[in-house]
């Protein structure tokens, strides 16, 4: 039913753009990885598709340019690469891109050389990921706090994405996912130090080792999937 809702999908305009990133090893491509997954179940036969991002034993993203992940020509993910708290070069992106100042598929270290308005989509939802083995890393946390203000004065909605890929010994156990008392008391502290709603915060368990989805943990990521196309809908019909 959720794939049916996701597919059947109808911009008010010709796409919904969604915009993700995250701190460098997050689980931002294992999401992107997962969901692209469900969405084209039929097409890859049940199987889980692979976009690499970061080389295995490496701490810093590869992603050099802007890409864009499209399904059927209505929703586009627009790909960034991976922050470091030593830099600021992400964000600069993203804010350039959420005003359609950047187009796709261009290299990162080009849009801070142009001085000219290079003309891409507008974004309609940002979507920052987080693993919640990072969430007691305060400098990481008070980076994220900043830049949800920075959204938040721009007027664009920001759904973070909260990834516990390793923190659940057997799928069975996500079904219980929101009776957790541990998981609901680390969102809740997360949501007082980003002062962001507990509304606007998604978790979910990405495809890691698995190679074929399965209907436990595709339920999650189609029910975060589609939770961020609304916040896009709601802000594209303000527009």
């Amino acid at each position: 039913k959720l794939c049916e809702e996701i597919t059947n999908h109808q911009p008010q305009a010709s796409t919904r753009n969604i915009l993700i990133s995250d701190n460098v090893g997050s689980g931002k491509s294992s999401f992107l990885n997962s969901v692209l997954s469900e969405l084209r179940r039929e097409e890859l036969n049940g199987r889980v598709q692979n976009i690499q991002a970061v080389r295995p034993g490496e701490e810093t993203s590869v992603t050099q340019r802007l890409k864009c992940h499209t399904f059927n020509d209505k929703i586009k993910i627009f790909d960034t690469a991976g922050f470091e708290l030593e830099k600021t070069v992400n964000a600069t992106i993203i804010l350039k891109k959420i005003d359609g100042e950047v187009a796709e598929d261009i290299k990162f270290d080009d849009i801070l050389k142009s001085k000219s308005s290079m003309e891409g989509d507008k974004i309609h939802c940002v979507v920052l990921v987080l693993s919640l083995h990072n969430a007691e890393n305060l400098a990481l946390i008070q980076f994220y706090e900043e830049f949800i203000g920075m959204l938040t004065e721009a007027g664009v909605p920001c759904q973070l994405l909260v990834t516990f890929d390793k923190l659940v010994e057997k799928t069975e156990d996500l079904k219980d996912l929101y009776k957790r008392r541990d998981i609901k008391k680390k969102i809740e502290m997360l949501a007082k130090e980003m002062r962001i709603s507990m509304c606007n915060i998604l978790v979910v368990s990405n495809y890691l080792e698995e190679r074929e989805t399965n209907q436990i943990k595709g339920t999650l990521l189609l029910e975060a999937f589609a939770q961020i196309l609304m916040a896009a809908k709601f802000f594209q019909e303000r527009m």
